[in-house]
């Protein structure tokens, strides 16, 4: 049998706080709260990585580079992760009446994170499948580290200097620290603390265009999961591949590094260049934006990714233009303009197809090296 190394990401989700949970609860009921934990990172993970293996309070999951183009969307996906971890988290414990140590103990738990990026072979061993390879040795190694008790942080998101330069990405606001094991040498590694992202996220002010006040409102169902999805409809790169040659995006201001609120794209259009600022931004959930040309703002945008029973997304486009129109008129213009000067339903429908076949492509690739 022949084996391919793979290159791609490597992240582990590691419930913080399990050991000492286990040991002081009752095992019947903490073994319900855990099983329920872990299932919810599982349900998180499949539909953009593959999970590797469960390993007790850990799951540990890979994705081949040609499946996450877009440097954010990692980023992104760990937020959405952890975000919908603590949710479950308070509702557990919220809408239980028992008293058990395990049950009331349930806040104790916690959620970090270790992003990596390295070679890897997948080992086919009597049906069984594990990664092997010495950046996995080295994410497994990492997950003993020392940022916690530098940062007293119980959870946080690390990601190596490896990671961030395949991502394409100079993030600010991080902790920084060097890590060291024997025979791996040292370890640059760039952590966000979970707990103040969760608030900010949470805490963030609510901007979404209702489509019932918008002017036109377009449908595409794309067959990609939320966060391939996302990136094809966010990424000014991917953006470009879709629009055709009557519009052309750029990346705008990058507040923090990274996309999200106050972060800006810039449109060429003919002989003009409108300026598209975030107001709200929820990753693979809908974004908020407003478009200003000449100090004037001229749009408003809420895309909505619901997703489908079949693994796929809805794409719900609402936009609503400013102008000292009636509603009517505004409703005919905004049409004309979006489906017959910018054929903005068929590029939108372009960006499916494409978004499919990138996809396919890729899992097809990384099940070929598989297989042989």
């Amino acid at each position: 049998m022949s084996t391919f190394t793979q290159h791609g990401y490597l992240v582990i989700a590691d419930i913080s706080g399990y050991t000492s949970f286990v040991a002081k609860t009752e095992l019947e009921h903490s073994h319900e709260i855990l099983t329920e934990l872990l299932e919810l990172l599982v349900e998180k993970f499949k539909p953009l990585m593959t999970i590797s293996k469960l390993e007790g309070d850990a799951v540990f999951a890979y994705a081949g580079e040609t499946i996450i183009t877009r440097g954010d969307t990692l980023l992104e996906f760990i937020e959405s992760v952890y975000v919908a971890f603590r949710d479950l988290q308070v509702a557990m414990r919220r809408k239980t009446t028992c008293t058990c140590l395990a049950c009331t103990n349930i806040p104790s738990l916690d959620l970090k994170f270790i992003a990596h990026h390295g070679d890897f072979i997948i080992q086919n061993i009597a049906n069984i499948r594990e990664l092997v390879g010495s950046d996995v040795n080295l994410i497994h190694r990492l997950s003993k580290n020392r940022v916690a008790e530098t940062t007293g942080w119980r959870a946080y998101m690390m990601f190596t200097e490896k990671c961030l330069d395949h991502l394409h990405l100079t993030l600010e606001d991080t902790h920084i620290q060097m890590e060291e094991y024997e025979h791996l040498g040292e370890i640059k590694t760039f952590n966000i603390d979970l707990h103040k992202r969760y608030k900010e996220i949470t805490e963030a002010r609510h901007v979404i265009l209702e489509e019932k006040d918008a002017d036109i409102v377009l449908t595409v169902d794309f067959d990609t999961p939320p966060a391939v999805t996302w990136a094809w409809i966010q990424d000014p790169v991917k953006r470009n591949l879709w629009n055709g040659d009557q519009i052309t995006w750029s990346n705008g201001d990058r507040p923090k590094g990274r996309a999200g609120n106050g972060a800006s794209n810039h449109c060429a259009h003919g002989e003009g260049v409108s300026t598209e600022i975030v107001r709200d931004w929820r990753p693979f959930e809908y974004s908020t934006t407003e478009s200003y040309e000449n100090g004037k703002q001229n749009f408003t945008e809420t895309v909505r990714f619901e997703p489908l029973p079949n693994g796929g997304t809805r794409v719900r486009d609402a936009m609503k233009m400013h102008m000292p129109l009636p509603q009517f008129v505004k409703r005919i213009m905004a049409k004309y303009m979006m489906t017959v000067v910018y054929h903005m339903d068929e590029k939108m429908k372009n960006a499916a197809l494409m978004a499919k076949a990138e996809f396919e492509k890729a899992n097809t690739d990384a099940g070929n090296q598989v297989d042989n």
